[in-house]
């Protein structure tokens, strides 16, 4: 009998307000304005009216935001049925809905956000607003839900941005001091082991120390490029043809109990990138996708192309990309490690099985290329990772003759200035240059520089200057010296990232560089190679 009743109220209630709805349409009829129910109705927002604790009228949009089957349904509910159980912020759904309706009593409206759940269980975020509104001799309330899905997915990528962006910074910055001192350490041991050549134990412990730095140099360099400040040699190659190149060193990398499927699209696919280093990516990936895949399973490796992109593609211009899909068997990623992925250092292996730098360098060269990687992955059922490139319209490259790193075999005899304000790596820089016939003047710094030159009458034949020092760049130093010197060559060396330079006004585009860290081979044959192709120019 007493549901009855309540039955009974709230039909009366119910009817109380479609009178005074219906009361108010005559006078907005009267006034040509729109009655209040017409824009209750046609709003895209979520309206409903509540008393208490129980539903007495929504709009059509309600409904479908629900998923509910008509309107009868939702307004049989209970309130508390439209929420998961507990916040994002841990607090239960039903006691903060009290606080957030007592707030709107006791201040008139009230805005905040709210996690709901549809009629089939999905959860999703709204913006809530709720207004006290008078009738009778008491309150309810209006409410109004916009869902915010799309916003929320905004500002958590534009959050990862600068989170990735941050970290990018704080990785170029380690990896240019650490070059400095790789220099010294590479240098100084690789002149060590020629120094002992007649005692082997001796020699291969320095040999030791040289493939350890060279080991840290990697490392220094995929920290480079997840910054996206690593020094990229691009050209125009066929995607197709490079995937198809390192199939064979693929199958001898995933082992003979992962199975490999390659689709190839079977068409050129220019893109324009450091081979190389795509190269680099595409083997970092499938060493992830293999040590997912710990009992076995199959890697699917799938090129595509013209998959054209408008401007609402992620963190891409509107245009044609190429597609690059790794897709493993594996024991896949939750929705926590897929936004962790990319992150340098981040690994879910355990302690000496991995950097955590693979994927972060993959996400680096791409994005330094102009292309995006994406992740589809559930924990269980393997992942799915996306490679997309600009497709190019420019020509294919020729075939680019490596760059050789060994001695060129020929004793030099060139006066050169070397300036560099490390003493550590002046020193080795000195040391390398004159043993191979080279004489050397070594200034720290720009002024001291200037000095030297004029004491021996402007008659040096390159400089080999650091491009960031004290009291005088190296490009200001080169400018200064060509006002007396006009055809003085000079090569450029640094550690520092590629935005690091050009923030001092230093074009890499525009002039010899060499990067550190380098061994003293590498720094040798550079030097040949320079003063040669400079003397062949005159």
């Amino acid at each position: 009998m007493r549901n009855n009743d309540f039955t009974s109220e709230i039909e009366a209630l119910r009817h109380q307000v479609q009178n005074l709805q219906d009361q108010l349409a005559l006078f907005q009829e009267k006034v040509g304005l729109p009655s209040y129910r017409e824009l209750f109705e046609r709003s895209a927002d979520a309206n409903l009216v509540i008393d208490g604790d129980t539903f007495v009228d929504c709009n059509e949009s309600t409904v479908k935001m629900l998923r509910y089957a008509n309107r009868e349904e939702l307004l049989q509910t209970h309130p508390s049925e439209l929420s998961p159980e507990f916040q994002p912020d841990g607090r239960i759904s039903y006691e903060k809905a009290n606080e957030m309706m007592a707030l709107a009593f006791a201040r008139g409206s009230h805005r905040f956000e709210w996690s709901h759940q549809r009629a089939d269980g999905e959860v999703f975020p709204v913006e809530v607003l709720l207004t006290s509104v008078p009738l009778g001799n008491r309150n309810v309330l209006h409410v109004a839900w916009r869902e915010i899905t799309e916003r929320k997915r905004l500002e958590e990528e534009l959050r990862h941005a600068h989170k990735m962006e941050a970290v990018g910074k704080l990785a170029g910055g380690i990896a240019h001091d650490f070059n400095n001192i790789l220099v010294a350490i590479m240098g100084y041991a690789d002149i060590l082991k020629e120094g002992v050549a007649d005692r082997p134990e001796l020699a291969e412990d320095a040999g030791e120390i040289i493939r350890a730095s060279e080991r840290a140099a990697k490392l220094t360099a995929q920290l480079l490029a997840f910054s996206r400040k690593q020094d990229l040699r691009p050209e125009v190659v066929d995607l197709d043809v490079l995937v198809g190149n390192l199939t064979g060193m693929i199958r001898r990398l995933i082992g003979e109990d992962i199975e490999m499927v390659l689709n190839n699209a079977s068409v050129p696919l220019p893109v324009k990138v450091d081979p190389g280093q795509l190269e680099q990516v595409i083997l970092n990936v499938v060493a992830n996708a293999r040590d997912s895949m710990a009992d076995g399973g199959t890697l699917t490796i799938k090129t595509t192309r013209g998959a054209k992109l408008g401007t609402n593609g992620v963190d891409l211009p509107a245009g044609r990309y190429v597609s690059l899909k790794f897709t493993d068997t594996g024991s896949g990623m939750d929705s926590e490690v897929i936004a962790r992925a990319f992150e340098p250092f981040f690994t879910t292996k355990e302690r000496g099985r991995g950097t955590g730098l693979g994927l972060s360098s993959v996400y680096g060269i791409i994005k330094q290329s102009g292309g995006d990687v994406r992740i589809v992955s559930h924990k269980g059922h393997g992942t799915t990772l996306e490679i997309l490139l600009p497709e190019s319209t420019e020509p294919l490259s020729g075939t680019r003759a490596p760059e050789s790193d060994s001695k060129s075999g020929t004793l030099g005899n060139e006066f050169i200035l070397v300036v560099e304000d490390d003493e550590a790596a002046a020193r080795l820089i000195t040391r390398a240059l004159e043993r191979e016939g080279y004489r050397v003047m070594v200034a720290h710094n720009g002024d001291d520089a200037l000095t030297l030159a004029e004491q021996n009458s402007w008659s040096f034949d390159m400089v080999l200057t650091d491009v960031i020092m004290p009291v005088m760049s190296g490009p200001v130093l080169v400018a200064r010296l060509r006002q007396r010197m006009p055809d003085i060559p000079a090569l450029f060396m640094s550690g520092y990232t590629d935005d690091v330079l050009e923030r001092q006004g230093f074009s890499i585009e525009d002039v010899d560089l060499i990067r550190k860290p380098f061994s003293p081979d590498r720094l040798l044959s550079r030097v040949r190679t320079f003063l040669w192709r400079r003397s062949s120019e005159r």
